[in-house]
């Protein structure tokens, strides 16, 4: 009777770890994004700081410049150190000019691009976000932007999740084209300018996943509990 009550112990203490195994994976949170570029401008250079991408442009280089950033949107610690500030230039030449960030994203979906920006009253008042999937080809994204005249709080966020061929794309680009500079000292600044997404492959259990599981057991348990009341009926 002893070694039974023992087995029976066991089985009944086994089913609920393993139920609890499968509630705490039901409930896990979604895999967080993670990020694959990202620009803090504190070494006053136009060289990626974390993860890996390539930052060109074709304004003027006499009007890239570095000025005092923040921490909106700083990511891993960084200080608010420097930020990118751009140039209207010499009779406002920069107007249509931009910067465009290669990023691969393999191995990686629901893409999203988040900086800070501020702008003089005479800088880049009209600026248009745009992605590639090729590198090449550009397309507009949302609406051009105006930025505040000081960074706030909340840096400004493209979610380009609806996108699906940016995901898992070794191809894929983001740029800003600048317009609207009134004066060749008017001035735009970008900072912490990150490119992150959601792995492909996750170890946690799928939501819809774990429910399936979660039906399984149940079932599992209930014909369980039917063979032991047959097996204590006279």
């Amino acid at each position: 009777m002893f070694i039974k009550s023992n087995r029976r112990l066991t089985r009944r203490v086994s089913f609920n770890l393993i139920w609890l195994l499968v509630l705490l994976a039901a409930t896990a949170p979604a895999a967080l994004a993670d990020e694959l570029a990202i620009w803090n401008f504190n070494d006053s250079d136009l060289t990626v700081d974390h993860g890996g991408g390539t930052l060109v442009t074709n304004l003027n280089a006499a009007n890239i410049l570095f000025a005092s950033g923040t921490t909106t949107n700083a990511r891993l610690g960084d200080p608010a150190g420097q930020s990118l500030s751009l140039q209207g230039g010499s009779s406002t030449a920069n107007n249509g000019r931009q910067i465009t960030f290669n990023v691969s994203t393999l191995g990686f979906s629901n893409i999203i691009v988040s900086f800070a920006t501020q702008g003089t009253s005479t800088g880049f008042n009209s600026n248009q976000f745009q992605y590639s999937l090729d590198g090449t080809t550009f397309v507009n994204f949302a609406a051009p932007y105006t930025p505040a005249s000081a960074f706030g709080s909340v840096p400004l966020v493209f979610s380009l999740a609806a996108i699906a061929e940016l995901a898992d794309n070794p191809n894929a680009a983001f740029r800003i084209v600048f317009n609207g500079a009134t004066s060749s000292t008017g001035t735009n600044r970008i900072d912490n300018f990150v490119v992150e997404g959601t792995p492909l492959t996750t170890s946690v259990p799928e939501p819809t996943s774990a429910v399936l599981l979660l039906t399984s057991l149940s079932g599992l348990y209930r014909v369980r509990k039917r063979r032991r009341a047959a097996k204590t009926q006279p």
